[in-house]
């Protein structure tokens, strides 16, 4: 049992294959690029020293409508304060009790789907709802705990109401905007940049203005996004920009700042300067996500792919000839050798070896396989070399080409087995199968720095969840593990 256990250690630590699972995945063609938000959003001042808004940020507010309340005191907004506390206390209270007849049905339970709800709406982000929800379930508790409430509840908190709004008449006056937009109260001294300005701007202006430091003029308190449309400045390189055009409708991700991507149209692209020019897109989409965005680095993708992601690694060429009966019997399987095909020179590894077959036409009255069968005899030779990550596929219409020994002491002469067809790029995969290595071809539909994205047809056809070998000592098609 020692000895056996010995063995095992030493055979898995000295084991240097590696394997990577097959999902099926998207990637895209894109190109990163920083630059600044641009909105048409005229901010909202007041000379008052006390504001109070009503509204919610990424409200959408219409013409004349109240989006603050200005108070002429640092007690008049206390006052107001309490007012509002007041109010949520009487709408609550009146709440239970027009719905006591309902109490027997407001139970733990109900208690809890409240408190759930309102948990969700917190952790999702959707706060338009939050205040709603939260009196709901402060008048279930109310409810539940005080099953004998009466109008008597709702004398003190109506008094005390009665009083402080008496008290407070005159002290406030409301602040309405004219025109229509999405409120917001973040304000942070770019208000005053326009896609206009930023076409009057080199792609150095451009930087200097993101990174200059921008002051908020006083009495701010919030500002209106009035436009329908939102701008991305960017500054690119000027062969990424090359490949645009205005009207060009492209895609643009901002990473954890929105979920997926934003369809922008292509509204301007600057003269280059030192290599670099400005692009201006436009989009109609994500206006209230982006609200908080200022300057914040982005991709420009060009097209998505889908297809099944393996390693790089793990991805090889192949080419298949036949060799003479006497040189087909020089090679084994996982041998390294050098592939010649069209000049270019290929470090490879004989991936299968056929049978021997006999080619040519038989002499009259002969059976093949016979001992009067004198045919010349053939093997057919698979062999695969790492692919390096060129796009064109080797040159396989010379009709052959020839193969060193990895010594270098002998060439054999190869014939192509494949007719030559341009739209086959010839590349495969080792996947491990049980405990062997089998050899699967694919189509390269998007290669990456790390992964690549393959399609692969047929009943041996590559599937998502098979196991990719990236790495192995002696690899061919067959191998046992």
């Amino acid at each position: 049992m020692a000895a056996y256990l010995t063995v095992y250690l030493v055979q898995r630590g000295s084991d240097s294959t590696q394997t990577a699972l097959v999902v099926t995945a998207t990637m895209s063609d894109s190109t990163a690029m920083s630059g600044l938000v641009v909105r048409e959003e005229p901010v909202l001042q007041s000379s008052e020293e006390y504001i109070d808004v009503t509204v919610s940020d990424g409200e959408k507010v219409g013409v004349g409508q109240t989006v603050a309340v200005a108070y002429s005191s640092e007690s008049a907004l206390e006052r107001a304060t309490q007012l509002h506390v007041l109010s949520q206390e009487i709408e609550e209270v009146s709440s239970a009790l027009d719905s006591a007849e309902d109490v027997a049905l407001t139970g733990d339970q109900t208690v809890y789907d409240a408190i759930i709800s309102l948990s969700y709406t917190i952790q999702t982000g959707d706060l338009a709802d939050m205040e709603s929800q939260e009196s709901a379930l402060a008048s279930l508790i109310f409810r539940t705990e005080s099953q004998d409430a009466t109008e008597e509840y709702l004398n003190e908190p109506e008094k005390e109401y009665y009083e402080l709004e008496q008290t407070s008449a005159g002290d406030s006056k409301e602040i309405t905007v004219g025109q229509a937009g999405t409120f917001t109260t973040l304000v942070d001294g770019y208000e005053g940049v326009s896609p206009a300005y930023i076409q009057t701007l080199t792609p150095s202006e451009l930087r200097a203005l993101i990174s200059a430091e921008r002051t908020v003029s006083s009495g701010a308190f919030g500002k209106l996004v009035v436009s329908y449309y939102w701008y991305y400045a960017a500054i690119l390189q000027e062969e990424d920009a090359g490949s645009l055009e205005t009207g060009d409708t492209v895609s643009l991700s901002f990473g954890r700042y929105y979920s997926g991507s934003l369809e922008a149209e292509v509204q301007y692209i600057s003269q280059p300067e030192n290599g670099e020019c400005i692009a201006l897109f436009s989009m109609n989409q994500g206006l209230t996500d982006m609200l908080a965005v200022r300057a914040v680095s982005a991709e420009l993708v060009y097209q998505e792919y889908t297809g099944l992601r393996v390693p790089v690694k793990g991805l090889y060429r192949y080419y298949a000839g036949y060799l003479s009966d006497e040189d087909g019997q020089k090679l084994t399987e996982g041998e390294s050798v050098t592939l010649t095909l069209g000049g270019v020179e290929y470090d490879a590894f004989v991936s299968e070896i056929g049978s021997a077959v006999a080619y040519g036409e038989l002499a009259d009255g002969v059976e093949s396989g016979s001992e009067e069968d004198t045919r010349p005899r053939r093997w057919l030779v698979v062999f695969c070399w790492a692919w390096s990550g060129e796009e064109d596929a080797p040159d396989f219409s010379s009709g052959g080409g020839a193969v060193t020994l990895a010594d270098g002491t002998e060439t054999l002469a190869v014939t192509n087995y494949y007719d030559y067809d341009e739209s086959t790029d010839r590349m495969c995969v080792f996947t491990m199968t049980g405990l062997q290595a089998e050899r699967k071809k694919v189509s390269l539909i998007f290669a990456g720095e790390e992964y690549c994205l393959v399609s692969s047809e047929g009943t041996d056809a590559l599937r998502e969840g098979n196991e990719v070998i990236v790495q192995a000592a002696g690899l061919y098609n067959g191998k046992v593990f």
